[in-house]
């Protein structure tokens, strides 16, 4: 289903390796007649070199010789004088190619060159740029109308741009020749093209290649040159057309590529090196990481989602191997499993904020195999957060019986679901005033009151199975009372000690209750009784208070705490005091009441 244009020297259609070869149409160019053998005018071996290429696609000798695309439909173009080298030669070779593209040939492979000729006119290496030479500007040409042109990089060997024309062309497959053992061979022409492509595009081997050769008694021999290595790579540009007939020019030499050896720093030596074409052409666009979309995960079992793009029918059933792993060697692999689908859930418990990559290897009944880049990293998200009521200044409300809620991502079953233990703790002392173990929501409502005017502090523990993960509240809440208070009372600074670096809060808050209005003074003392700080009367307030409620924030305000009755540890001129145990005491009309302070000192 495929139709190769071979332009060359002439062609020895009569040997016994073509038997069985389709020729759909021949014409030689040079003497402008149908006969591509050698004619009693041409050199003795005009069609030596154009049969050796040939054969390399078309032969189909058993046990001799078996071309790469011996099932191919041939068009064969000579179109090259071996008698001179002559600008005409370049016309030959374009009426060669216009007459092949209006044959239906979609492949071309050209195993010809032109740098320098006889009347002493030769291309300029500045020419080299894709846009100067008549058969550059003819192959680019030919890529834009669909053809695969494939043609030799050229035997002038080591050196800087070394490259001949049309290896300069930019849509063409320029082919450099290696050994069976993938040295670069020394007479392989260099790139870059002037205006600074890499090129060659790939290598194949071209050292020591058996192809049918006429004038010889076996009929065949050993060749050296590029010329081998461009029909090699036209084959497997006619393989892959074949399997994927819709493909352009550019995607058969991007499948190519990206198996090549050299794809991940290709140079002007090999280029992308030599192809691996059973992997172009079952996995030309290899294997696709799907997802997850976000690096971010939203679920601990996230669905991780492969797909191989333009996967021929003869390749299929494939088998997937998957890993994930917690670096990027996979050495600490999480997963290592066989699917026949293209996804799967990850079931393994990962913790919050754990790091997770993978990767996929398909896998053909044959064992053609092609493993897919890395995934990005992806990161398990908290297994709670959000809680709620929960502010680093802290929160004021208002029911005795508040309702926490917290949130957590999905979770398959198993490991799911998720189960929660609740903690409250007064936040004077640390005192566990409530717990709650084996919640299956997400919303705890306390089973009894708690204690109006004092601050609590909780935290959640979100469970899986035998793996578990805690979150504290970054400050408290208080439950506001706004009765008019019966008793006179001060109550237990918060946060103590203070400052509390781990919640960010670098000042302590005093609150205090008056059943009776009268004179009061509310005083930060040392140890030795001194008075440090002088907070009640001043600047805010009077000598002599009503009755109510002191030191909370307005319902609705930031934090918990009347910035006002807050303390910073400095005494009355500003300067922060030593490290140590101060006392908050508070004088009024129904006594006097003390509370110990814990300043844990300067640096917050």
């Amino acid at each position: 289903g495929v139709v190769i244009a071979i332009l060359d020297t002439g062609f020895e259609t009569g040997h016994p390796a073509f038997a069985s070869t389709f020729v759909l149409a021949q014409y030689d160019f040079v003497f402008d007649d149908s006969v591509v053998a050698n004619e009693s005018n041409d050199h003795p071996t005009a069609s030596r070199h154009g049969t050796g290429v040939w054969s390399l696609l078309a032969a189909n000798d058993p046990g001799s010789v078996i071309g790469v695309a011996p099932d191919a439909a041939y068009v064969l173009a000579k179109t090259e004088d071996v008698r001179s080298e002559t600008r005409v030669e370049e016309d030959h070779w374009v009426a060669a190619l216009e007459w092949a593209d209006s044959l239906g040939a979609t492949v071309v492979s050209s195993s010809l060159g032109y740098l320098e000729f006889d009347d002493g006119f030769s291309y300029a290496p500045g020419d080299l740029n894709g846009d100067v030479a008549v058969t550059t500007v003819a192959a680019d040409a030919a890529a834009a109308q669909g053809i695969t042109v494939v043609t030799a990089a050229g035997n002038r060997g080591d050196g800087f741009r070394t490259l001949i024309t049309p290896g300069d062309g930019d849509s063409v497959i320029t082919a450099g020749a290696e050994d069976s053992l993938g040295t670069l061979a020394g007479f392989s022409s260099r790139g870059p093209t002037a205006d600074g492509r890499l090129k060659p595009d790939l290598v194949a081997p071209g050292v020591q290649v058996f192809v049918v050769d006429p004038f010889t008694d076996s009929g065949f021999a050993r060749v050296n040159g590029t010329s081998a290595a461009t029909p090699l790579l036209a084959g497997a540009a006619a393989l892959i057309k074949q399997l994927h007939p819709t493909y352009s020019p550019i995607d058969i030499l991007a499948a190519l590529r990206r198996h090549a050896d050299q794809r991940i720093l290709p140079d002007s030596l090999r280029g992308w090196g030599r192809p691996d074409v059973a992997r172009s052409a079952l996995f030309p666009f290899g294997v696709s990481l799907d997802g997850p979309d976000n690096e971010f995960l939203t679920s601990i079992s996230p669905t991780l989602r492969w797909s191989v793009p333009d996967l021929p029918a003869l390749a299929q059933p494939l088998a997937y191997r998957l890993e994930v792993a917690r670096d990027t060697l996979f050495q600490s692999v999480l997963i290592d499993t066989v699917l026949t689908g293209q996804t799967y859930t990850v079931t393994e418990v990962s913790g919050p904020g754990s790091r997770l990559v993978y990767r996929v290897t398909a896998a053909t009944t044959d064992s053609i195999r092609v493993r897919s880049e890395r995934s990005p990293w992806y990161r398990v998200p908290p297994w709670v957060s959000s809680l709620e009521p929960d502010d680093i200044g802290g929160v004021i409300i208002r029911d005795l019986r508040p309702t926490l809620t917290w949130t957590a991502p999905t979770v398959a079953s198993p490991p799911g679901p998720f189960t929660f233990d609740v903690q409250i703790y007064s936040e004077a002392d640390g005192t566990l005033e409530l717990e709650e173990a084996g919640l299956t929501t997400t919303e705890f409502i306390p089973a009894r009151d708690l204690e109006s005017n004092t601050p609590y502090h909780w935290s959640v523990t979100a469970r899986l199975g035998t793996d578990s993960s805690r979150v504290d509240s970054e400050g408290s809440f208080i439950i506001v009372d706004d009765s008019a208070p019966t008793t006179t009372l001060l109550f237990q600074n918060f946060p103590n000690p203070f400052p509390n670096r781990s919640v960010g809060l670098p000042a302590t808050c005093i609150w205090f209750d008056l059943a009776a209005g009268g004179r009061v003074q509310l005083d930060i003392l040392d140890t030795r009784g001194h008075v440090v700080h002088n907070l009640v009367p001043g600047d805010d307030f009077p000598a002599i208070l009503d009755a109510g409620r002191y030191g909370r924030a307005e319902i609705g305000s930031p934090g918990s705490c009347d910035p006002r009755l807050r303390w910073d540890g400095r005494d009355a001129s500003g300067v922060i005091v030593s490290q140590g145990v101060y006392l908050a005491r508070l004088v009024t009309p129904d006594g006097t009441f003390i509370k110990r302070i814990v300043f844990m000192g300067e640096g917050f």
